[in-house]
């Protein structure tokens, strides 16, 4: 007997209440309506139905759109949320990891898109405590995205060992 997941259950009972507080005028929060928490209902139903199916392939975009939800309400409530692509890598990183934990591999992954938004996230303090070597800094400014390129290359052609 095939097993049915609980996900699109979980999204349709997400989207009707949703829908049922706006329709009825039910203020539980601020921003409830918002395409925001949207997003965060979503993320939420593919975690809820990811841990019972025991689905650990739901734990990434769960952690995705939940992440994105909260990065938009946060953005404009806290003064010092990051406001740049290395807030998206953060998310990203979060769910390989958390992924990863459910299925103890690939950490490697997430630890390296992490490594990646934290360089993003201190870019302007790295370079500014590089002001010595002005030629040098001048270059890495310029030339690192492709030094990421040629590491991602490197990756993708370099001989594997079975």
């Amino acid at each position: 007997m095939k097993k049915i997941s609980l996900l699109p259950g979980m999204i349709f009972i997400g989207i009707g209440i949703y829908y049922s507080f706006q329709k009825l005028n039910i203020h539980l929060f601020e921003n409830q309506n918002s395409w925001q928490v949207f997003l965060i209902l979503l993320g939420a139903a593919y975690l809820i139905s990811g841990h019972f199916d025991k689905d650990n392939s739901a734990i990434l975009p769960g952690i995705i759109l939940a992440g994105l939800g909260f990065h938009f309400i946060f953005l404009s409530k806290l003064p010092n949320w990051p406001d740049h692509p290395a807030a998206f890598l953060f998310i990203l990183a979060a769910g390989l990891l958390l992924t990863s934990m459910k299925t103890k591999s690939g950490y490697a992954q997430g630890l390296m898109i992490l490594a990646i938004g934290l360089f993003l996230h201190f870019f302007q303090k790295i370079i500014g405590s590089l002001t010595m070597l002005k030629s040098g800094v001048h270059i890495l400014e310029t030339y690192w995205p492709f030094l990421l390129i040629f590491i991602g290359a490197f990756l993708l052609f370099m001989k594997r060992k079975k």
